[in-house]
């Protein structure tokens, strides 16, 4: 049993004496020298008030380095087995996607990097807010099942109902949405404390911590506290307030402001001597008024960093304290070199009373007249303006100041690559300057974000009930975090801004074009295949932030990164049988075109071969023909020697008869011959013009 008496008075004696009241003091007198309000201009009239603003110039010189080295994934979960590898890369995915865009992380770590380097810590608070979200809607021309859709709903509060013959049912209600997610914000120095036994950046050792907030009676009302004691609260302003905070005088009461603290406390609540961390939820601030919850919790929502962690101690070195004393130097110097300036255009005047006319001399204008009785009534008072010396002084201190923060505007562009061909790499000019904005990143990193994402992981395995639609490697899938083991090992990966990212796109540039050289010459290499020349690409885009890795590449181990492989491996296999298939037609073509070149020189002997048949045959005929012509002449001799004689009249008639029918066969025998040679003759050509045809298919 809890003595709340008791409680209340731990409590109010933990923050009387927590630690960060000496950080509320500093803050306030830090964000005077960042807005140029110290050091204190001078009273007297006509003196410089100018204010060198080297507070501010340092931190917005940092910011931009700090906050871009650690905007992409700083943080990985590492794995502990070949198993658990998969594993360890979805949880950095979610975790980072719960930081960046189910809260606006960017901001966040701005804020707390900014009081960092302000008054040398920053505050984080990650916690699971299961409040319900309420969401009004209307809907109009309703029937009445639709209605008692609504009314059955258990996310659906009706709040008003209207009925109308024309136009239906209109219905105003609110919807109610308990899912609950993980929020993270930074906290103010004024609204932290802490116990002052505090040694450490790591606050999940202290004995007692605070979070002081301004809420309203509504969101109170929401949350399900005590409406009476939420009435009965009157406490409206922060003990320790920065700044000015007025309330208007006529406010609605659901909104009238209340000053809630949660406390996380160190207590013995079994009696048995063994302390439990308590959550402690009461109206006011450093007097508890009223306690309106008390939970047990298992660790503390609180992350603490530092760009400059001092050792055994809560609260680091700030960029306010390394350039204070430069911004007052350099104020000093440069209000005496402008008064000097002021003084040699307007020295002081030495009059002899009585000798000047006093108005010449009271007014200063270019080439006025003064009045004097004699040359010698008035004089100048001499003195030296030492402008080289105060330029060597400004100068000297500039040099201090970087010395100190490690950044100013002439060193922002030293530390770019000198060489990036392949013949000698990538090379950098690693200074003393660049060692130390190394380091309070390293520092920034390790003693923040590392310790975030562990809570956001925590957060998800212990709160996040319900499963999570998440697209990994081109796949979606239901995620549940609560099925998530433990995990301790965490590793921060990060760089010095821009100039190394670019140092890291050249070596990876470099990486690439080796492993696709070892890759074309050897496709069986044991130490390179696709999967690693994925993993050089996807570092390449995320280091350009030009998106994710999924917009422009296929994962060959996700399912759409296979799926893909293997359509690419069929087209592969398609376009092979295709090219098979056209040098198979164009063997077929060659053979069909050496078979028509074979018939065609067949033709060819045989057309030679008939020719000179022919030929052989017109020599016989043309013989034949010879010898017929003789025959007949000796016929015609035989006819002629016998013409004169009329006993031989039957004869020679005879003989004429039997020498026609003669020529006649062979006329007869010849023509075939000539023929058939012919028609062979004609058999040849067409072989010869139908063997070409063939070949040009």
């Amino acid at each position: 049993m809890i003595d709340m008496e008791d409680l209340k008075g731990v409590i109010a004696s933990e923050m009387e004496n927590s630690l960060t009241d000496e950080l509320v003091s500093k803050k306030q007198m830090a964000m005077k020298y960042y807005r140029g309000e110290l050091p204190e201009r001078p009273e007297v009239a006509g003196r410089s008030s100018v204010v060198s603003t080297d507070v501010a110039d340092s931190i917005e010189w940092l910011l931009p380095n700090i906050i871009e080295s650690l905007s992409g994934k700083s943080v990985k979960f590492m794995p502990v087995s070949a198993q658990d590898e998969n594993q360890a890369m979805l949880e950095t995915d979610l975790c980072h996607f719960a930081w960046t865009e189910d809260n606006n992380g960017f901001l966040s770590l701005y804020e707390a990097v900014k009081d960092a380097l302000l008054i040398g810590v920053g505050v984080l608070k990650i916690f699971f807010d299961d409040a319900p979200e309420r969401s009004v809607e209307h809907y109009t021309g309703l029937d009445e099942n639709q209605l008692q859709a609504l009314l059955g709903s258990p996310e659906i509060e009706v709040t008003q109902i209207e009925r109308s013959q024309t136009e239906g049912i209109a219905v105003t209600c609110a919807r109610i949405v308990s899912q609950g997610r993980i929020r993270i914000e930074a906290v103010p120095v004024e609204e932290f404390r802490i116990c002052d036994s505090a040694d450490s950046l790591n606050v999940d050792e202290a004995r007692f911590v605070a979070h002081t907030v301004r809420r309203s009676a509504s969101d109170l009302l929401a949350q399900g506290y005590d409406p009476e004691a939420i009435e009965n609260a009157s406490t409206e302003y922060l003990d320790r307030e920065v700044g000015t905070f007025n309330l208007p005088t006529n406010l609605d009461e659901s909104e009238r402001q209340i000053v809630v603290t949660e406390a996380y406390v160190r207590y013995d609540v079994q009696g048995d001597g063994i302390s439990e961390l308590l959550k402690v939820t009461y109206t006011g601030e450093t007097d508890p008024d009223e306690i309106l919850n008390i939970e047990e919790v298992p660790f503390l929502p609180f992350v603490t960093l530092s760009a400059i962690p001092t050792p055994h101690e809560f609260c680091g070195v700030s960029i306010f304290d390394r350039t204070r004393q430069i911004q007052d130097v350099k104020t000093s110097v440069l209000r005496t070199t402008l008064d000097g300036m002021y003084y040699q255009n307007h020295k002081r005047t030495v009059i002899v009373e009585g000798q000047v006319h006093i108005d010449d001399v009271l007014t200063h204008r270019p080439g006025g007249i003064i009045r004097a009785k004699s040359p010698n009534a008035i004089q100048e008072l001499g003195g030296q303006f030492f402008s080289g010396e105060a330029l060597q002084l400004l100068n000297y201190a500039d040099g201090q100041k970087d010395q100190r923060v490690g950044v100013s505007p002439q060193a922002s562009g030293q530390n770019a690559l000198l060489n990036q061909d392949s013949a000698h790499g990538v090379e950098r000019l690693m200074t003393a300057r660049e060692a130390l904005m190394n380091m309070m990143v390293r520092s920034v990193a390790e003693s923040g974000l590392k310790p975030a994402y562990k809570k956001i992981r925590d957060l998800m395995v212990m709160y996040q009930t319900a499963t999570v639609p998440w697209k990994w490697r081109g796949e979606w899938m239901n995620i549940s975090p609560t099925s998530w083991g433990p995990r301790s090992r965490i590793m921060c990966t990060v760089g010095s801004g821009t100039q190394d990212d670019q140092a890291k796109v050249a070596s990876l540039q470099q990486l690439l074009g080796v492993q696709q050289g070892m890759l074309a010459n050897d496709p069986m290499n044991p130490l390179c295949d696709y999967n690693k020349i994925h993993s050089t690409l996807k570092t390449l885009i995320n280091l350009s932030d030009i998106g994710d890795a999924d917009q422009f590449l296929y994962d060959p181990q996700s399912p759409e990164g296979q799926g893909y492989a293997q359509s690419k491996q069929q087209e592969g296999q398609q376009s092979q049988q295709k090219e098979m298939e056209r040098e198979q037609q164009q063997l077929e073509f060659q053979k069909q075109a050496m078979q028509s070149q074979q018939v065609l020189a067949q033709a060819e002997m045989a057309k030679s071969q008939a020719t000179l048949q022919v030929g052989q045959m017109k020599a016989q005929i043309d013989q034949q023909k010879a010898s017929h012509a003789a025959q007949i002449e000796a016929l015609e001799a035989q006819l002629q020697a016998m013409s004169d004689s009329k006993d031989d009249d039957f004869r020679r008639m005879k003989l004429q008869t039997d020498a026609a029918l003669e020529l006649t066969k062979l006329e007869v025998a010849a023509k075939k011959d000539l023929s058939q040679q012919n028609a062979d003759n004609q058999a040849g050509k067409v072989d010869s013009k139908a063997a070409p045809k063939a070949s040009s298919k």
